[in-house]
């Protein structure tokens, strides 16, 4: 009876190489083996499965009856093993049709959509991305869970199962409409915490980044205005005295659409830092490598 329990995957690629070559130096050369690990090897191989396998007669090498019968079966198994297990199915971004999930705020999705989409319409012209909903206090679980592909925001998370790269920094500019009277000269602190001011966020707190900024200058504005959305922020600032401080990247991408003018902040917001996760699982995975190096390549290459 046969004893395979110990047999290795490159033993049997030796033993398929000594039934194709009926020579042990050749197979040897092959495998890139000593000809006494060949030997050693096919001693072994014997032993397994109880047959001789090759017999020596004259100068060469012949095949057990088990032997040709092996030989068929191994060569299949074998190449059948090399192409569906161990070669990866090649993704093919200009035929593909894959779609690609990505949680995040209306703020990347306004900054980043209408720079990605372009793009990927010329390189992955099949290619379907869908923007969902970020779950800031379940984004981790929506990323393992398979809901999405990708989370992007300024969350900072140490998740084991996540994978982290920071997309780009920014930092923050303001804009009022563009007859704004706060534009006819250089505007200083005090005026600036005098007009009233948008914030753009989810939750009850009317405090955001530039409310703590102030702290440490020992200074307040009004925040008048919350939104849930940033992309609803602009249309407030049109018809409105009202002053909205907002990454400049967003900014960048609005501006043109509306009668707005920016201007830099009269106080030092601290900068931020935008990250996209994704699951370790997918780490390796050909379509989420290259649709996470395309989304790197836009976010880093759009000018604020």
């Amino acid at each position: 009876m046969s004893n395979i329990s110990d047999i290795e995957l490159n033993q049997l690629r030796l033993l398929q190489l000594i039934f194709e070559t009926k020579n042990l130096t050749r197979a040897g050369e092959r495998a890139g083996l000593t000809q006494s690990a060949v030997s050693h090897t096919l001693k072994k191989l014997r032993h397994s499965f109880n047959d001789s396998l090759v017999i020596r007669q004259g100068n060469k090498l012949i095949l057990t009856p088990r032997a040709e019968y092996l030989q068929s079966q191994l060569n299949r198994w074998l190449n059948d093993f090399e192409r569906h297990i161990l070669t990866q199915e090649q993704f093919e971004p200009a035929y593909s049709s894959r779609t690609f999930f990505i949680a995040t705020s209306d703020l990347v999705e306004q900054s980043l959509a209408p720079v990605l989409i372009p793009h990927l319409s010329k390189v992955a012209p099949n290619i379907q991305v869908v923007f969902a909903k970020l779950d800031k206090r379940g984004f981790a679980s929506q990323i393992e869970s398979g809901e999405v592909d990708f989370s992007i925001s300024v969350i900072e998370s140490s998740h084991p199962a996540l994978m982290v790269t920071t997309l780009y920094k920014d930092d923050y500019v303001s804009v009022v409409r563009h007859d704004h009277p706060c534009l006819d000269s250089a505007l200083d602190l005090a005026s600036y915490c005098r007009y009233p001011h948008i914030l753009a966020g989810t939750g009850k707190d009317i405090r955001g980044t530039v409310d703590d900024a102030l702290d440490k200058l020992g200074h307040t504005r009004k925040v008048q205005y919350k939104v849930a959305n940033f992309s609803s922020a602009p249309y407030i600032v049109e018809t409105s005295d009202a002053i909205f401080t907002a990454p400049r990247k967003f900014v960048a991408a609005i501006q043109s659409k509306f009668n707005i003018a920016e201007f830099e902040p009269p106080l030092s917001v601290p900068p931020f830092s935008m990250k996209m996760y994704w699951d370790i699982r997918n780490k390796d995975d050909q379509a989420s490598r290259w649709f996470r190096q395309e989304i790197i390549t836009v976010a880093r290459n759009t000018a604020p």
